[in-house]
């Protein structure tokens, strides 16, 4: 479960932002909440709007980098190749300066706070601190590095013996989760675990819907749980079948997977198999999310997705959404994380206002991203939980919106 995500210095964020679940004291809709035995309160959902261009997807492209960097840092070190940061590009000092990243995740009764500190050619400072809610409530250091120097504690033990072995540009920890560290593993697989999907690029959705056409031949109760997806959401199919066929190459002993969609003829009295590939692009985009949403709801995992909306009508992602935040579908408190231009679900009749977030680019080309929750209007007055939100966003009430100007297309 993540709790908090802070970046500093990615793309148009030139400053210090923070993604907090973290639920704030406001009462509406405590079902929408991840409620944890000593107290503490988490959203389960959090939606981002913002204007083209406003940084929306670099929230989401933020958490994809740090995670790709846990997980390939060593492998690229080996390589020569140096961290791909991409960081504000409109002044000096930013742009040849460094980027941080830190998030704060729970696994089971125990919280960890992990971070580092990086530019294009070296890890300048990482750090791992853990929280055992069974015995104390303050924080443990693991390890800290600083420069040339790592310093590793008695509760990570094994790891000060590698502390020599670390290249200037390689994460500690990708290094150590090889091992048999448990913490350190721990902090591996939950970024693993987590999911960012870029629902923006079509051939995405093309390779995901052949990594699930052979899971789904494999299993059958993964393919029956796919149909009754489907039919949940009434796109009108009665089931699918997969055709498994080896690839017509000398080269490659591989198969490939052709998936049909089966409809009833309009007498009800048989059955037509079209191509999956003639289903619409909303039915193909269904298919291809439903293994991200049963991973991410059977595993109680945090999933990331950019432009969840697309090519999906307002109750389609109305339906997402409640999936989450029904207690009875969303028994391991799993999390989504998405953002959108979709107003239909932006109300207080679905989201909590600690749910919802704006992202902003000033004249500058500087990002900011800010919830509902702490957004202050005129009289330094809050967001009152009676309010329209979608009306007053489109308005402009809540900035984040689009400033458009007067423009003739044919006038010379």
């Amino acid at each position: 479960m993540l709790i908090q995500f802070n970046f500093k210095n990615f793309k148009s964020y030139k400053d210090e932002n923070s993604l907090d679940m973290t639920a704030t004291s406001i009462k509406e809709h405590p079902y929408n909440l991840i409620s944890l035995p000593n107290g503490e309160e988490y959203i389960k959902t959090a939606a981002i709007y913002g204007a083209n261009a406003s940084g929306k997807s670099g929230v989401i492209e933020a958490f994809a980098l740090m995670t790709h960097l846990v997980y390939s840092s060593f492998k690229k070190e080996s390589e020569g190749k140096g961290i791909p940061i991409k960081r504000f590009a409109f002044d000096k000092l930013s742009r040849n300066g460094k980027s941080e990243f830190e998030v704060f995740f729970r696994h089971k009764d125990k919280e960890y706070q992990y971070g580092f500190v990086v530019d294009n050619k070296k890890v300048h400072e990482e750090w791992l601190y853990k929280r055992d809610f069974r015995s104390k409530l303050k924080y443990n250091t693991l390890f800290e590095r600083k420069d040339d120097k790592i310093q590793c504690t008695n509760f990570l033990k094994g790891a000060e013996k590698f502390v020599d072995h670390v290249e200037d540009s390689t994460l500690f920890l990708s290094l150590i989760s090889n091992l048999k560290i448990n913490d350190a593993k721990v902090v591996y697989n939950w970024f693993l675990s987590t999911e960012v999907i870029d629902f923006s690029h079509s051939f995405f959705e093309d390779f995901m819907t052949g990594y699930i056409t052979e899971k789904a031949f494999e299993d059958e109760d993964y393919q029956c749980a796919i149909e009754q997806f489907l039919k949940a959401v009434d796109i009108g199919l009665e089931g699918i079948r997969i055709e498994k066929l080896k690839r017509l190459s000398n080269s490659d002993d591989s198969m490939i997977y052709k998936i049909y969609s089966k409809h009833k003829t309009a007498d009800g009295s048989s059955i037509v198999e079209l191509p999956f590939t003639e289903e619409s692009d909303g039915t193909q985009k269904m298919f291809c999310l439903f293994h991200f949403l049963y991973e991410a709801i059977k595993e109680g995992n945090t999933l990331f997705i950019d432009e969840l909306d697309a090519k999906l009508h307002p109750l389609l992602l109305r339906y997402v959404i409640n999936m989450f935040h029904n207690p009875e579908i969303n028994k391991n408190n799993a999390q989504l994380i998405y953002t959108t231009h979709d107003t239909y679900t932006l109300t207080r009749e679905i989201f909590r206002r600690d749910q919802v977030w704006f992202t902003e680019k000033d004249a500058n080309g500087v990002s900011k991203l800010y919830s509902l929750a702490e957004f202050k209007l005129d009289g330094d007055k809050k967001v009152r939980n009676d309010a329209s939100y979608n009306k007053d966003y489109l308005s402009g009430r809540y900035g984040a919106v689009p400033l458009l100007k007067e423009f003739h297309i044919l006038e010379d």
